[in-house]
């Protein structure tokens, strides 16, 4: 049984506390507030460390790997300190800044729970299984209110340059992108892959809250999928005017994720994400704003 640290907000660990009964082969045992005054107690009976550097300083044997999720200038100061423990990180969001840790010497996970939503993982298996025959065109949408998804437009960029460079199996040749005038927080962005490959994003951070929505579609030369966030509405009838319950897919994505940081652990092997999928990210969303504040059509750099 694999021992848990986490270092987050109450409501992050929260999250992980909901995903505690889907957890295999994995146990919480200590709890650390990204901020003084929170608590861990949706985590069942675990040590609390005063602080971040606390449990890094004061409670290192009582657990065998750390869990970082925070804002990501934190996670990148605390995965840096952590990884003179030699013990495995899962770590993120933190955009760009894990890459400058290089290569761990052990298990250092960044968090990509994009990747891990059940529908974006069921277009990674078709691809894969060869379904779809050679990719060919991607076409993603991704509208949210200002606060979701991070700070900045190139942490707003980063999940989907993420996800192109994955389901394409390389980084773009050329990158090219236009940003409105009118709404800086929209920007729509071109990415040219070998074998003549395209994806085809936009991305708007200027919604009303609430207000998200999310859709892709891959079509390759023998087959498509489609996924999006849509909700089903179920009407409940208790008596009176009806209520209209909206499902979700709860946070499968963050369980998932956690599961292949514990399997990894466990099974001695490289995770499926790594800091080079993070940092190949990064250098397409650095390049997508490039592209848009020169108005010309950046060289990438193809391959893996």
């Amino acid at each position: 049984m694999i021992r848990l640290a986490l270092i987050s907000s109450t409501e992050t660990s929260e999250a992980y506390g909901a995903l505690i009964t889907r957890l295999h082969r994995a146990v919480w045992t200590v709890y650390a507030p990204a901020n003084s005054g929170e608590s861990g107690q949706a985590l069942g009976k675990v040590t609390e460390a005063a602080s971040a550097d606390a449990i890094l300083a004061d409670q290192t044997d009582a657990f065998d790997a750390l869990v970082i999720d925070t804002d990501p200038a934190s996670t990148a100061r605390l995965a840096k300190a952590a990884s003179s423990l030699s013990k495995p990180i899962l770590a993120g969001p933190a955009g760009g800044k894990l890459g400058a840790l290089g290569q761990a010497d052990t298990l250092l996970m960044p968090a990509h729970p994009w990747r891990f939503i059940p529908s974006i993982q069921s277009v990674k298996r078709s691809i894969d299984a060869g379904k779809l025959g050679q990719a060919g065109l991607l076409r993603i949408h991704r509208w949210l209110p200002p606060d979701e998804g991070g700070g900045s437009l190139s942490e707003h960029i980063l999940p989907d340059a993420d996800l192109a460079c994955w389901l394409f199996g390389g980084a773009p040749k050329t990158v090219w992108s236009l940003q409105s005038a009118a709404n800086p927080d929209y920007i729509q962005f071109h990415l040219g892959f070998a074998n003549d490959g395209m994806a085809m994003i936009d991305v708007a951070a200027s919604l009303p809250s609430g207000g998200d929505y999310f859709s892709l579609t891959m079509i390759g030369d023998t087959g498509a999928v489609y996924a999006d966030d849509h909700h089903n509405m179920n009407l409940l009838y208790a008596g009176g005017q009806p209520n209209a319950i909206r499902t979700s897919q709860g946070r499968s994505d963050l369980a998932d994720q956690l599961q292949e940081f514990v399997d990894a652990i466990g099974e001695q092997r490289e995770a499926t994400v790594t800091l080079a999928d993070t940092s190949r990210a990064a250098a397409v969303a650095a390049q997508v704003i490039e592209s848009a504040q020169t108005k010309k059509v950046v060289e990438g750099r193809a391959g893996n």
